[in-house]
């Protein structure tokens, strides 16, 4: 076929087709022919004319296409992070921060639920779990394990906390091992509980640990308050045996069974009126378990006077503080 008349055959398809809109110029014609000709034969002939016709197409798009003199990154494009690794080597991804699902299941045809997979599931009440109280946990474990392990929390924001060593035992349940515990984790928030095996990664559950007071602890430890400041009158004797008592439970340590450590905003008033008095201030209780029941062992109450700042923050602990400052603003 004459190369005139091929030439005009491509620049038609062109001007019907996505390049309608390139002018194909006498200029843009003589390159083209100069390209082809500085082909050698053999390759023109395994090509044929469709590649041909290829290639002028992206030759003719080459030359019109809009340079960018701007040779940086477009700002359309948007950088993303690499992802960072969870302890334990799993990449962090949204969908790992939410607590394991409660599986129901049964054993010797007796029921029984727990979170996480195999290896590692506990058997706890997922709903009781609240911030620096402790919390039975029962762990069954599979596969191979060493006679101890280790308990590491891991937050979503990076804390960790070692929660201590415990003792493999036999098999439970349908689990080859296991062992209980009583743990305490300190804030509120997702948590990821790994078990660490001679020291390595073994297996992992997520729990959610809510903020506030656990209605175990509450039903507890406000009783005996209340009774202890109706009774007490060694250092409130001045505000006369019948009182008028409320009670704003703030937070609640318990670091083990036997053990809590209660803050609260306390308000006292006296019912004679002719004492008029009353008392209204945070207060810091020891209570203790003595063999037989809780008690209240003592309590703590800031100094007045230009010390009661530093007696404060003497009693309270920071998150407690916190939310007496915040008590403040509302008043």
């Amino acid at each position: 076929m004459d190369e005139d008349k091929w030439l005009k055959q491509l620049k038609d398809r062109a001007d019907q087709g996505v390049l309608r809109d390139i002018s194909f110029t006498p200029e843009l014609e003589q390159k083209v022919r100069n390209r082809l000709r500085k082909r050698s034969r053999p390759v023109w002939v395994r090509v044929g004319s469709a590649g041909v016709a290829a290639c002028l197409m992206v030759f003719a798009m080459w030359q019109v296409w809009p340079q960018s003199e701007d040779q940086g990154p477009s700002e359309s494009i948007i950088s993303q992070p690499p992802p960072s690794l969870l302890p334990g080597g799993a990449l962090e991804t949204p969908v790992l921060w939410k607590p394991s699902p409660v599986v129901k299941s049964t054993y010797d045809n007796k029921p029984f639920a727990y979170m996480g997979e195999k290896p590692v599931r506990l058997i706890t009440d997922e709903t009781s779990i609240y911030e620096g109280q402790q919390q039975k946990f029962f762990w069954l474990l599979d596969g191979d394990v060493a006679s101890k392990v280790e308990i590491v929390a891991h937050s979503r924001d990076g804390q960790q906390v070692e929660l201590g060593t415990y003792e493999v035992m036999g098999s439970q349940y349908d689990a080859k091992a296991h062992f209980p515990s009583g743990l305490v984790i300190p804030d509120p928030g997702i948590w990821k509980l790994q078990i660490l095996s001679e020291g390595k990664h073994f297996g992992q559950v997520f729990v959610e640990v809510k903020a506030g007071i656990s209605p175990s602890n509450r039903s507890l430890v406000e009783p005996l308050i209340r009774q202890w400041l109706e009774a007490e009158g060694k250092k409130l004797n001045w505000l006369g045996a019948d009182r008028e008592i409320s009670i704003d439970l703030l937070h609640v340590e318990a670091p083990n069974a036997e053990q809590r450590r209660v803050y609260a905003w306390i308000r006292i008033l006296s019912k004679n009126k002719e004492l008029s008095s009353g008392i209204s201030a945070p207060m810091a209780f020891d209570i203790q378990y003595d063999g037989n029941s809780y008690r209240v062992k003592g309590f703590e109450m800031p100094e007045d006077g230009n010390r009661y700042q530093s007696s404060l923050e003497k009693i309270f602990p920071a998150k407690v503080l916190e939310k007496l400052k915040q008590r403040d603003n509302k008043d």
